[in-house]
């Protein structure tokens, strides 16, 4: 019977935790939808984000931001036509840097690899695809 109660006791933490978990990351989320790039319309800052798309992002989502890189056929997903979804109405710039710098279900975080600045040049060049 101790055991039991004890089962249940660990059981409840663990959904909370995870529940919690879940919650913060949303949060996290509703707070990134907010910001706004601080290089935006940066000449500079466009050149180095398209050399970060270039060794970094083309290889799953193509030159053209379509989805149709090399590696792209061999994920369990396709990844996001960003040419489509990079208009602010779809995604802001805020939630472009957040998904950059904490990944989606098959793209990798990259929040240990970028920089803070980084990730925003890499937003102004996505932003620069839909045109």
């Amino acid at each position: 019977m101790m055991q039991r109660r004890i089962l249940v006791k660990v059981l409840a933490a663990t959904a909370f935790a995870a529940g919690a978990g879940f919650c913060f990351q949303q949060r996290a989320l509703l707070g990134a939808a907010f910001a706004s790039n601080p290089m935006a319309g940066d000449a500079s800052s466009l050149a180095r984000g398209a050399a970060i798309w270039s060794s970094r992002c083309e290889v799953c989502h193509g030159k053209e931001g379509r989805g149709d890189g090399p590696a792209a056929a061999g994920l369990p997903e396709r990844p996001d036509d960003l040419s489509r979804i990079a208009a602010p109405p779809v995604f802001p710039d805020g939630v472009l840097a957040y998904r950059i710098a904490h990944g989606g279900e098959v793209m990798p975080a990259w929040e240990r690899v970028l920089s803070e600045k980084e990730i925003w040049d890499l937003v102004g060049f996505i932003r620069a695809l839909r045109k």
